[in-house]
């Protein structure tokens, strides 16, 4: 279970927050606004990302009591995936914790960004025993989420 809710909760969080600061570097938003909007973010969207799991989970488990999913608490389901999205989707706002030069952001941003793809890979590569798909799809697949945000802001900035 615990699984599951860790690369559901911690791939949207990190998705999510590197989406918030690539759309502010694309629209050219200061940076202490990335954090801002950050960690607003991180407690709104973590708050959705667990209760809509528990909504997900809840009447399903009381219809199928002698299913496999019966066994999954829909409460302890909804608080890991919360944790892990806080958790998970923290790693990115770093750089603006320690307060970085803004002309070194977007380097510290892929970094941190790197690494919270990796942790989740790897953990999922350790489980699935497929390192190298677990590592590849994690790490495109958020790629692609940053991708999509600072594209879309730096091209929308000019229309506003």
């Amino acid at each position: 279970m615990v699984l599951s809710e860790f690369i559901y909760g911690g791939m949207d969080g990190v998705i999510t927050t590197v989406a918030i600061i690539a759309g502010t570097m694309g629209a050219n938003i200061a940076p202490k606004y990335a954090l801002i909007l950050g960690l607003s973010n991180i407690m709104a969207d973590g708050f959705s990302m667990g209760i809509s799991r528990y909504n997900s989970l809840v009447d399903i488990v009381k219809s199928n009591a002698n299913s496999e999913l019966a066994l999954r608490s829909p409460l302890l389901s909804a608080l890991m995936t919360f944790f892990f999205f806080v958790l998970m989707g923290s790693i990115p706002l770093l750089p603006f914790v320690f307060d970085i030069k803004a002309e070194f952001i977007q380097h510290y941003l892929f970094v941190s960004s790197l690494l919270a793809f990796l942790v989740i890979g790897i953990i999922k590569g350790l489980t699935t025993k497929k390192y190298l798909k677990s590592l590849g799809e994690i790490i495109i697949i958020g790629s692609v989420g940053a991708l999509i945000s600072y594209h879309v802001a730096s091209r929308v900035k000019n229309y506003v």
